[in-house]
């Protein structure tokens, strides 16, 4: 049962949570979403939701009660990450902390998505065990606001004696090589295999909040906690056994036991108080905390008085408790477990712990409602599974009272819930239905069958939240409803009563009534308005948006990311740690507003086309300098190869413009989804979605290339990409062009990424596969070559990354510092290009990507989904090899195209050698490279595509130009001057470029400002 049963895995380290305390000031208004008042941030206004740990296994237990230190396990890493995003493709995603309602102290949630256990180090040296994925919310449970005895006192102190539980279950859990080599994991994967456990059950409890080190700073608790065997008959988020909680108070805290014929299992979890801890923190840690409160022995007993069992002290004040993570197995005495049970200390027979013989939970304890629509009589209920045990056992409970306590303070407009004198009966968020009844109501009865299941359905009656409690008959509630005060008492933010920690309840949030934003016509829905009506509240209480990545009121930067905006609050990801707001709270109308808002941008994007009418073997890599010839020459490749890619796919229409030509009838629907994917809301994306997916790999390739220079001590290498002489100087026999998109031009595409056995003559490669093993070899026969020290290797980007690496690698962010992840840097690209290398994935490599758009493409033959942009397109003069753009408007948008990809480039420039080692998705030059690269240089191909070439029956192409390699600028501060004169020249030129989105120029000048604003430095 849970964490009773062995093997059991004990893990203890850090937690860090960044929660948002903007709207927790009690000025949020929950009817509407809308701050009554700003001024007071709280402590951490950027805060962003992030939740991470960094936690070791501290033992292992095979046998109740022996925690063995020595298990190979010991010393291992247990991480808790978020859930993978395919439109990103990001690895090392942060799971998230928020709160279902912003106004009450009881409702802060963590939401996991990835369970990952047993790496020494970084994954790819020494790699995880077991992994797996996590769905739902782990609602707060049995928090304690007196865990910490003595703190110092200021207005965090009741955070510093709090602390809380939290736990999920894992059904599916994804065994790695290695966790054999484990007895407690092999003893768990046999439980599992043998169907004598459903899963895996984790348990952690955060306690110790260390003094933030200041404002917008996060914040840091100890960790402890338990992976254990998982069965379904148990709660997935609640602790499993017989409750005891403190009836009036009291030193202790709730906890659980197990009563087996010979042994008792205790759950201390966060049962024990602590003395008190030191009154500064370790830096980047937390507080150093005193010894448990000694209570003397601890007994079990019947609730006659006999014992069934006794924890001596020198168990819960010795290691055994740190090591077993507060839970605790002794020997069984002779008492009756059959009675109720209580807790009692030392000599006195006085209970300081009651069985709760009846305990009524929900795995679904903290929901978001739908207001509902009034126009159209829609109410939107949820249900909600409801659980019951008596004396830890599932049973029936005939009749639970199911009944709500609105929160006050979250309703700071509302005069009557305003009112010192409001009783609780008089204020109502939601409406219940249970069992065969056929209305909603107030408050309902609820009931469960043998099996201790039932169900619930709820919905919105208004804006606001409450919490449900889930009451059985005979329990008393926390106050009189009818009395004077008593919304705020019973409701009990602050914990007076001493409560609401151990009875049934959920947390329940209405949100707003925006069922007006559906009426709107699409003529109205501008950015104006749906800054107003979604985004402004953001703006005003939550800051990272515009700290961290960019301002929702700059439309300049929302549109360029309206896709990627949506995605991330698509209702479908709601339950993705990914998802937007992290506070869970936008409206499905609001939800459809911004979907409407993306098809509006979508439909901008393009416009109508007007045409005018036997192997050898390869020289090995055996000095530094042939390395960095080799490294640099795939460089080159990669940022050829995602040239080419990204050209080929400019070239097929958007699926706004490919819809027109189905409406006039150029293509089929059947095209259209071939070409263009399924729409703008969708993560099919077509052709031309598999060809925008590769060139994003292919620039992750190049970054990862260059991190491996940069280890050498070499500076961030920018190579020249002139597709006139390309193929003459490179050393694969390939052939690079910028073409259209086409059976000729995927041949090529098959060609560079094809693997390859053979190995060409002189000192050329035979291909790309083959300049990468030779590469490959050259690390092992160069070992010194990498100057870095570990762990400042650069990487930290975790972007358009495959979901194959993430199962295995949740933790790998492109880093390089030493051989191992450096081999591992090259496997990452040959496993994209060719697969197969990093193991079995059902992913599609570079190479099948590029056969299956052959075989799609030859299905439709004569048909070409692409317009007829030119080949090699140049402002120059035009050689054989390439073809000059003569059409002065398509020479115009080109010219922004290049001198902004320019730019780009010398951002990247400037970050990789000026701050190698910061976080390039927190560095400012990367944003605004990456704000440029999405916000202009998208937009200008998009046009590009359309306007003629000069050529008749052609139309142009971005051409890819610079004018000259960008070298680093050395003074920070001229340098930012001097890019943003060049923004605000190319600003000037997009104004003047017809039918190029307003927001280029925008983005432009706002890029420009920023830089002088905030030179980097």
């Amino acid at each position: 049962m849970s964490v009773f049963d062995t093997p059991k895995v004990h893990f203890a380290g850090t937690a860090v949570t960044r929660l948002p305390t903007g709207p927790r000031s009690g000025q949020l208004d929950l009817a509407t979403n809308r701050p009554v008042d700003t001024s007071d941030g709280g402590r951490n206004p950027g805060g962003n939701g992030h939740f991470w740990v960094d936690a070791k296994v501290v033992g292992c237990e095979l046998r109740a009660g022996e925690v063995d230190t020595t298990e190979p396990l010991v010393g291992r890493s247990l991480d808790l990450w978020g859930h993978y995003c395919a439109h990103l493709g990001s690895t090392a995603n942060r799971a998230r902390v928020f709160d279902v309602d912003p106004a009450s102290n009881w409702t802060t949630t963590v939401m996991l998505g990835q369970l990952a256990l047993g790496r020494l180090g970084r994954s790819h040296e020494v790699g995880y065990l077991v992994t797996g994925y996590v769905t739902g919310m782990c609602p707060p449970r049995w928090q304690n606001w007196s865990h910490i005895v003595e703190v110092c006192r200021q207005p965090l102190a009741s955070w510093f004696r709090h602390s809380v539980v939290h736990q999920f279950a894992l059904e599916h859990p994804h065994w790695l090589d290695g966790a054999e080599y484990s007895p407690a994991l092999t003893a768990l994967r046999s439980l599992l295999a043998e169907g004598e456990a459903d899963g895996l059950v984790v348990q952690f409890a955060l306690t110790n909040m260390a003094t933030p080190a200041g404002n917008d700073q996060p914040d840091r608790w100890d960790l402890r906690g338990t992976l254990a065997p998982w069965h379904a008959s148990e709660l997935r988020t609640y602790p499993a056994g017989r409750l005891l909680y403190p009836p009036a108070g009291g030193p202790l805290h709730n906890l659980t036991v197990r009563v087996d014929p010979s042994w008792v299992g205790f759950n201390l979890v966060t049962a024990l108080p602590v003395t008190g801890r030191a009154p500064r923190g370790v830096p980047g840690g937390t507080h150093r905390l005193g010894p448990l409160v000694d209570h003397g022995d601890l007994w079990l007993r019947a609730e006659s008085g006999e014992p069934l069992a006794r924890v001596p002290r020198e168990l819960y004040l010795g290691p055994a408790y740190r090591l077993g993570s507060g839970v605790l197995t002794v020997p069984r005495l002779n008492g009756d477990s059959g009675q109720p049970l209580v807790v009692t200390a030392g000599e006195s027979d006085e209970p300081l712990l009651v069985e709760r013989q009846t305990v009524v939970q929900t795995d679904e304890a903290a929901l978001f409602l739908e207001h509902p629509d009034a126009t159209s009589g829609r109410h939107f209920p949820v249900r909600v599974p409801v659980r019951s045990y008596v004396r830890g056992e599932p049973a029936a409970v005939p009749r639970i009272r199911v009944r709500q306590f609105v929160n006050p303070r979250g309703l700071p407009r509302d005069p009557v819930a305003a009112s010192p004198s409001a009783r609780a009966a008089d204020l109502r968020v939601a409406a219940f239905r249970a069992g065969e009844q056929s209305s909603y109501l107030s408050e309902v009865r609820l009931a469960t069958d043998r099996h201790g299941t039932g169900v619930l359905d709820l919905r919105g009656v208004r804006g606001g939240s409450a919490r449900v409690l889930l009451l059985p008959d005979g329990d008393p509630p926390p106050v009189d409803e009818t009395e004077p005060g008593s919304a705020t008492v019973g409701y009990d933010n602050d914990d007076s009563l001493g409560y609401w920690s151990s009875v049934g309840s959920l947390a329940v949030r209405v949100l707003p009534d925006h069922w007006h934003l559906d009426a709107l016509a699409d003529e109205e829905i501008t950015f104006e308005l749906l800054y107003r009506e979604v985004f402004e509240p953001y703006e005003r209480l939550y800051s990272f948006m515009r700290d961290e990545v960019f301002s929702l009121a700059e439309e300049c930067k929302v549109e360029p990311y309206a896709r990627l905006t949506w995605h991330a609050c698509d209702p479908g990801n709601r339950d993705k740690t990914f998802y937007m707001p992290p506070t869970r709270d936008l409206t499905a109308p609001q939800t459809r507003l911004l979907r409407r808002y993306m098809f509006a941008v979508e439909a901008t994007r393009q416009g109508p086309v007007s045409p005018l009418a036997a192997p050898t073997q390869v020289a090995a890599v055996t000095t530094r300098e042939n390395l960095l010839d080799a490294l640099r020459h795939a460089a080159a490749i990669e940022l050829a190869g995602m040239t080419q890619y990204l050209y080929a796919a400019y070239s097929i229409p958007t699926h706004t413009a490919a819809t027109r030509l189905v409406t006039l009838g150029e293509w089929t629907p059947a095209q259209l989804r071939l070409a263009c994917g399924d729409g703008p809301d969708s993560l099919r994306g077509g052709m031309r979605g598999s060809l925008l997916a590769v060139a994003k790999e292919e620039m992750i390739h190049f970054l990862v290339v260059n991190n491996i220079i940069m280890a050498m001590g070499e500076p961030f290498h920018l190579p020249e990409v002139d597709f006139g002489t390309f193929n003459a100087n490179t050393r694969v026999p390939l052939e690079f062009a910028l073409e259209r998109f086409g059976l000729g031009s995927v041949q090529r595409f098959i060609d560079l990424e094809r693997p390859h056995t053979g190995l060409a003559q002189g000192d050329g490669y035979g291909s790309l596969s083959e300049l990468y093993a030779a590469i490959r070899d050259g690390l092992h026969r160069v070992p010194d070559a990498l100057l870095v020290d570990r762990g400042a290797g650069g990487g930290q980007h975790h972007l358009f990354m495959r979901e194959s690496v993430n199962a295995v690698h949740p933790d790998y962010q492109l880093e390089v510092d030493d051989l191992a992840s450096a081999l591992f840097a090259i496997d990452f690209v040959t496993e994209h290009g060719e697969g197969g290398v990093l193991g079995d994935s059902v992913e599609e490599s570079h190479y099948a990507t590029f056969q299956r758009l052959h075989r799609e493409l030859a299905t439709q033959a004569p048909w070409s989904p692409s317009y007829p942009v030119p080949r090699n397109p140049t402002l120059g003069t035009g050689t054989l090899a390439k073809e000059p753009l003569t059409y002065e408007p398509a020479r115009q948008v080109a010219t922004v195209f290049n001198r902004t990809y320019a730019t780009s480039m010398q951002l990247m420039v400037q970050h990789f050698a000026g701050w190698p080692d910061d976080n390039p998705r927190r560095a400012r030059l990367m944003n605004w490279a990456l704000d440029l690269m999405v916000g202009v240089l998208r937009p200008t191909a998009e046009l590009l595509v359309t306007v003629p070439s000069g050529r008749p029956g052609y139309t142009a192409g971005p051409t890819f130009e610079l004018d000259r390699i960008p070298e680093y600028l050395p003074r920070p501060a001229a340098a930012a001057t001097r890019i943003a004169r060049e923004l605000d020249d190319i600003a000037a030129l997009a104004d003047k470029c017809d039918n190029l989105s307003h927001t280029v120029a925008a983005l432009l000048r706002h890029t420009a400002d920023d830089l002088r604003a905030n030179p980097p430095g």
